[in-house]
């Protein structure tokens, strides 16, 4: 059960004026059925040759586990697997999914297409070893909300959200909009379980596509972000951590519905709902 992955140079995925962006055609496609709409992918802190992707909207709560070429990774003495169960948890929109600096991963419950949700919530639990789990527990859950949303539902349905990162010890999300093409970046502070937790506002840009995942690399020096029609790559500032305001880059590209993207060496690892996967190396942006 694999994926294959293509290595794509800068001239396979320039822009044609005439034609628009060159399609990505993947080498092969996940043949497991377990991931019907992966709507994410990250990195592991802990075992960098695993990522971890979900399905969205009303699935499962469960988790999987993939290599870099899109193996499946699971125990092996298990005969009808099924994902790692996150006991407990329900999936009312997962979106998102990042881990952060102690062993843990975070869930993003926070998908909010027609914007009238008010449980947008993120679990923390401890990353399991996915050669060997089959359930594992989340060990909180946090409610929150966004600052400038102040009517539910609100006049523009500029709250939906598929996108969250972690980067130098603090927590990230982004909001995917259904009234224009611009996202908004926001940072969480402490979390606190039992109330409602607020995020910061840092930024807003125009992504010129509906946001649909982001990652930030190992060290938070630069942030990937994923858009229906390509994907922009960011560098932080030198002051600061609005990575909107850094250098940065565009790379347009048709390759289905993406909805996963994460760092891995020199590339970025992009997927789609197809459950295809594609390899783009970082040397095809040029940071501006």
């Amino acid at each position: 059960m694999k994926f294959l992955t293509i290595l794509l140079c800068g001239a396979c995925v320039a822009y044609a004026a005439d034609t628009g962006p060159e399609p990505l055609k993947p080498f092969a496609v996940l043949d497991t059925d377990l991931v019907k709409e992966g709507s994410t992918l990250t990195r592991s802190r802990q075992w960098p040759d695993f990522y971890w992707t979900l399905n969205d909207s009303g699935g499962k709560p469960n988790i999987y586990a993939v290599s870099p070429e899109g193996k499946l990774i699971r125990p092996a003495w298990v005969r009808k697997y099924s994902g790692v169960n996150v006991a407990e948890a329900r999936n009312v929109d997962w979106e998102a999914m990042t881990s952060d600096d102690k062993g843990n991963l975070i869930i993003g419950d926070f998908g909010n297409n027609m914007n009238f949700r008010r449980d947008q919530a993120l679990y923390v639990l401890p990353e399991p070893w996915p050669l060997d789990a089959v359930e594992t527990h989340y060990t909180a859950k946090y409610l929150f909300r966004y600052p400038d949303m102040k009517k539910f539902p609100p006049e523009k349905q500029n709250f939906d959200g598929e996108s969250m990162f972690f980067a130098r010890g603090s927590l990230y999300i982004l909001t995917k909009h259904r009234s224009d093409t611009r996202t908004k970046l926001y940072r969480f502070g402490e979390l606190k379980t039992g109330q409602m937790n607020v995020p910061e506002l840092l930024g807003d840009f125009d992504a010129g596509d509906m946001v649909t995942d982001a990652e930030a690399d190992g060290d938070g020096k630069k942030l990937a972000v994923l858009t229906y029609s390509g994907a922009w790559l960011f560098e932080r500032p030198s002051r600061g951590d609005n990575y909107f305001e850094g250098k940065k880059a565009f790379l347009p590209f048709r390759a289905g519905q993406c909805e996963g993207i994460a760092f891995h060496d020199d590339s970025l690892l992009i997927t789609n709902e197809e459950r295809e996967l594609f390899r783009v190396p970082l040397s095809s942006f040029k940071l501006r």
